[in-house]
């Protein structure tokens, strides 16, 4: 490689690696800290927690939950600073073939699940009165793009995690990777609401651990997991409102 080569590439491996940098400030700044609240959160309830069990209140079920919990927390927060350490490492080599790809036209989404905000608040609406009538306290986070939309606790401590999908009328539904992800970490814990005819008469299909209980096809365009209307109502239960 000629000298001037050489220094275009030393140029570009620094943009690229202060690029690597900046987004590694952002992950650590609103991932590892927003994992490491929740993980001090979680042991302020365990305290409490532990020092109603010693008062003889029947709280292991709470505390085994808490504490499986706090355990995801820290692994993922585990996981996300080795993932960081390594996008801050940069070589330089040599080029070798990787590969190729075709790149197609993104596949037309159909009608029904195209985003509408009326819908969308029409469905997060129907989940909190649903949350609450259940004795529930849910809170809206879908703002914080966390991979669900309700944070939803009951007198227990126990924590629903809720993705909230609307639709118009009938149709699939499509989850997001980080939705998805977020599905498979939280399983048990992790509940897809799907409002069907959210416009007329609004249905309420609820599905428990989504990710192990629901067939799913995976969409490359933009890596979504689409759910079918039929899948969805067969392992659900509706509520009409």
């Amino acid at each position: 490689m000629s000298g001037l080569t050489i220094a275009k590439l030393e140029e570009y491996k620094q943009k690229l690696m202060e690029e690597r940098i900046r987004q590694a400030e952002i992950k650590q700044k609103y991932g590892i800290k927003s994992l490491e609240y929740l993980v001090v959160k979680i042991d302020g309830e365990l305290i409490a927690l532990y020092d109603r069990k010693n008062q003889g209140e029947n709280v292991d079920l709470v505390i085994r939950n808490k504490e499986e919990r706090k355990a995801d927390y820290e692994s993922a927060a585990k996981q996300l600073k080795e993932q960081i350490q390594r996008e801050k490492s940069l070589t330089m080599g040599m080029p070798r073939f990787v590969g190729m790809i075709k790149v197609k036209p993104a596949i037309k989404v159909d009608k029904g699940m195209q985003s509408d905000a009326e819908v969308e608040r029409i469905g997060m609406e129907i989940a909190k009165t649903y949350e609450k009538e259940n004795g529930r306290s849910p809170e809206d986070v879908s703002a914080e793009n966390l991979g669900f939309d309700i944070r939803s606790t009951d007198k227990n401590g126990i924590t629903r995690y809720v993705e909230v999908k609307a639709r118009a009328a009938s149709g699939c539904v499509a989850l997001t990777q980080n939705e998805w992800f977020k599905a498979k970490r939280f399983k048990h814990e992790c509940y897809l609401y799907a409002i069907m005819n959210a416009g007329e008469k609004p249905e309420l299909y609820i599905i428990q651990n989504p990710a192990e209980n629901l067939k799913v096809d995976e969409k490359i365009e933009s890596v979504r997991y689409i759910i079918e209307q039929n899948e969805i109502k067969s392992k659900s239960r509706v509520h009409v409102y």
